[in-house]
């Protein structure tokens, strides 16, 4: 099997930093060299945005692929929105990659060709697309604006206190834990540690949590991962890290080093497989006394074993009550979770109706460049049949045939791209936002057929901050996705004009 690898990164600072690129290129090498793969060749876009359709290094590969389809089988990506941000340019790509017999391969992520694999990955990426469109509508311009200076305006991590700079913008301060934290980390430098055992050393070292307790395991996970103690500051806003104003605990050249050896011991444990056994643990579901990620188990009883969520922390002696619940009572649970955040189809409707209306009303100019690229395409079609008929008339060669005729696929496929690009809006409004809306529809139903990958991602779509538990009374109130907040929106409004209450 031989593919073509391609990496992207979003900014000229990142590409710069090459942060980003090199971890992209050394995960897409590492997944050919495992699985036995041979490389033709490596395309990179260094700054260039997925939204924006004239990559020209994507372009470039996708001609290489055009060229020697008969050697090219796969084109491997690090992820999917390395490929393309919007639904309609993905679709778009890949179907000039089928076309020539070459199959899309996403390194990090589950792509399949089954009916389940395909419907969870065209719901949840048109669902993805339009959670983001709404977050980002939604968040204020100066909270993005303070964070793309280098700010940092929430909560201080452990080792850091909030404070504000003399142009009065918020930041960060080290505190007296900075020296200890900064030694904790570097520490796993040394080598011999796993994650579990930094979790240990963090309590010998002093380390706490704000309560003074014992960090848990997805603490201790988070602490290594984040940037913020090399002097970056991030956010879902961002598509990187970027420069802070506050002073660093570590170098960045460590902290690199730091995500190179972590990144080398991703593979699970021996015994460990994804299967549809836990997908709450893993720091979604967290106990509601200590905070601590459950953890799952299947301790043995006379004559069987029993499947269990526990907190890893917590005691029934110390607690007064039992501190572990039934696997499948808890996914029972989680379903009926679903099940009740579920609006009615009277209010999915109304929804939906107010929010294309306001969309359509606002991209009248697109609709007018949608129709001059798809009149370029019907006259880069009027050329393609020109370049057939003169060569049947023996006018052009074989040779001089094949060469104009990839020249008008190669502008046919920008014009396409740029096309899909503008019809992006009318995507989001019609297609995208059903998408959405039949993901939150069928939420319990698609739980409960996915794997436990698939699930994970559906749980964050839709539980962004994860969930607490309460082992007496079940789950606790949890913060929804922005597209559950847009419909509860509407139909407040609704409410005002005389309209019933969502149900």
């Amino acid at each position: 099997m031989k593919v073509v690898i391609y990496t992207r990164v979003s900014t000229d600072e990142q590409a710069r930093s090459n942060l980003s690129l090199k971890g992209q290129k050394d995960a897409a090498l590492k997944y050919c060299a495992d699985n036995d793969i041979q490389i033709a060749a490596i395309f990179t876009d260094e700054g260039e945005s997925a939204k924006t359709a004239d990559r020209p290094q994507l372009l470039a590969a996708l001609d290489y692929c055009k060229k020697n389809y008969k050697e090219i089988d796969g084109f491997v990506v690090w992820k999917l929105d390395r490929l393309a941000r919007k639904s309609a340019d993905h679709h778009v790509i890949t179907a000039v990659l089928k076309k020539h017999g070459v199959r899309l391969i996403s390194v990090t992520e589950p792509i399949d060709d089954s009916a389940t694999g395909q419907l969870m990955e065209t719901i949840l990426a048109g669902y993805a697309q339009f959670d983001n469109d709404v977050r980002a509508e939604r968040s204020g311009a100066g909270v993005l604006r303070r964070i793309q200076e280098g700010g940092w305006p929430h909560l201080a991590p452990l080792g850091y206190i909030n404070v504000k700079d003399d142009l009065k913008r918020p930041t960060l301060e080290p505190d007296e834990n900075a020296p200890i934290i900064a030694k904790w980390l570097l520490e796993y430098l040394k080598g011999g540690y796993t994650q579990y055992d930094m979790n240990g050393l963090a309590w010998k070292m002093g380390v706490r949590s704000r309560l003074g307790k014992r960090l848990s395991y997805q603490q201790t996970c988070n602490m290594l991962r984040s940037p913020i103690y090399a002097g970056q500051v991030y956010s879902k806003m961002l598509d990187y890290p970027i420069r802070g104003l506050h002073e660093p605990l570590i170098t960045l050249e460590d902290h690199l080093l730091i995500l190179d050896r972590l990144d080398g011991r991703k593979k699970p444990r021996s015994g460990e497989r994804v299967n549809k056994a836990w997908p709450l643990r893993g720091g979604f579901v967290i106990c509601n006394i200590c905070g601590a990620s459950l953890t799952g188990s299947a301790p043995k009883g006379r004559s069987k074993h029993y499947p269990i969520y526990s907190c890893p922390n917590c005691r029934a002696k110390n607690v007064g009550h039992r501190v572990s619940v039934d696997r499948e009572a808890m996914h029972a649970q989680f379903e009926d979770l679903l099940l009740s955040i579920t609006p009615s189809e009277v209010h999915l409707k109304l929804f939906r109706e107010v929010f294309v209306k306001k969309w359509q009303k606002a991209h009248l100019e697109q609709r007018r460049r949608i129709q001059e690229l798809q009149g370029e395409l019907e006259r880069l079609e009027e050329r393609k049949g020109r370049v057939v008929d003169m060569f049947i008339d023996g006018q052009l060669t074989p040779e001089e045939k094949r060469e104009q005729t990839s020249r008008i696929e190669s502008d046919r496929l920008r014009t396409e791209l740029k096309l899909s690009e503008m019809k992006t809006q009318a995507v989001d409004s019609d297609t995208l936002i059903d998408f959405g809306i039949n993901m939150i529809k069928n939420a319990p139903k698609l739980w409960r057929i996915a794997n436990e990958i698939e699930r994970r991602r559906l749980q964050l779509a839709i539980f962004p901050e994860g969930l607490r538990y309460d082992f007496i009374n079940g789950f606790g109130t949890a913060k929804l996705s922005g597209l559950y907040d847009v419909i509860q929106q509407v139909d407040e409004q609704n409410i005002k004009a005389g309209g019933g209450a969502w149900t």
